[in-house]
């Protein structure tokens, strides 16, 4: 045990660390304001998105005539659209269909890629060897050109046979297919890091199995990386989906998702520019709130990293442009 002396002798530095390890995640996460800021907007728009349509009491498919490319009023808080159909309903249940087909590829990357990364980084040898060459195979093909052929020729099959849910599950699908080698790659790195380590070779010196191994001494090391990168995958499928739904090849009328209202509204930006305007900044807002909490699981999950030190001292304009700068660039890159 260290001496009252030794204490005060210590560096400035240790000082420092010893303070900082003393808080918690949710401490380190709160002193990202945008972050904050951002997830009290996620947890509202999931909110909308769940309870929402039930609050507002409006099918969303509901055809009113008298209302047809109307602008905002009393009766159509967001005006309706070309067929006469509330604006925000539909951007409520837009805002479901979406977030349902995030959960979905995000459920089946980390059940897929999570394991297989898992396996392979701990195994070695031929296991790791073909899960990262066929990793690598998938790599070898432009992400979303991939899903639109899944979803191209498969789709009409699926949406006649099992309907509107055979076709969400068949988007997501096609998303987490290209999702998950980027998951397993970034868990197998870990795990070969983690399994280097004295703790493991402790367990192992005691007769520990892999299988309590990877349970009790890997997993708990990869489960933050997980979380921050599903997280900051969610931009990615929002958009990915809303380009999909914007070729037409993703969720079918008369389901809406903000994709889908987007492409129908363009052929009538002259004569309601607002039924544009609205499900774009809804799918932007989708895209940053999400990329930003993300940001703060990253600097909260590994506070002693090089990186959250300059983050943590660098001007908040500098901050904003990084955490910015992958969901825009990627959206812009999709939408061309």
């Amino acid at each position: 045990m260290a001496t009252p002396e030794a204490v005060q002798l210590a560096p400035a530095g240790n000082s420092v660390l010893m303070h900082r390890n003393r808080h918690g995640f949710w401490w380190r996460f709160s002193r990202n304001r945008l972050a904050v800021v951002s997830l009290a907007v996620a947890i509202l728009l999931i909110l909308l998105a769940t309870a929402g349509p039930l609050w507002y009491g409006v099918d969303a498919n509901y055809q009113d005539y008298d209302a047809i490319n109307s602008w905002p009023s009393s009766a159509h808080p967001l005006g309706a659209d070309s067929l006469g159909r509330d604006t925000l309903a539909r951007i409520m249940q837009g805002l479901r269909v979406s977030l349902t087909v995030a959960f979905y590829v995000e459920l089946i990357t980390i059940a897929v890629g999570a394991t297989l990364g898992l396996l392979a980084g701990y195994a070695g040898g031929h296991v790791d060897n073909v899960i990262s060459r066929f990793a690598d195979m998938l790599f070898a093909f432009p992400g979303l050109l991939f899903a639109i052929l899944i979803a191209a020729v498969f789709g009409q099959a699926v949406t006649e046979r099992f309907g509107g849910i055979g076709r969400l599950l068949l988007v997501a699908g096609s998303l987490a297919l290209v999702s998950w080698p980027l998951m397993a790659r970034y868990v197998r790195g870990q795990t070969l890091t983690l399994k280097e380590r004295d703790f493991v070779g402790a367990a192992r010196s005691i007769g520990a199995s892999n299988g309590r191994i990877m349970r009790s001494h890997i997993m708990p090391g990869v489960i933050g990386l997980i979380v921050i990168s599903a997280t900051l995958d969610v931009a990615a499928v929002v958009v990915n989906e809303a380009v999909l739904s914007l070729l037409g090849l993703g969720i079918q009328p008369p389901d809406p998702s903000v994709g889908q209202m987007i492409r129908q509204s363009i052929d009538y930006l002259e004569t309601n520019w607002t039924q544009v305007l609205f499900p774009s900044l809804v799918l932007t807002l989708l895209v940053l709130v999400f990329s930003f909490v993300g940001d703060g699981l990253r600097d909260a999950v590994d506070p002693q990293s090089a990186t959250h030190a300059e983050r943590s001292n660098a001007p908040p304009r500098r901050r904003l442009s990084r955490s910015i700068s992958y969901p825009v660039a990627l959206s812009v890159v999709h939408m061309l």
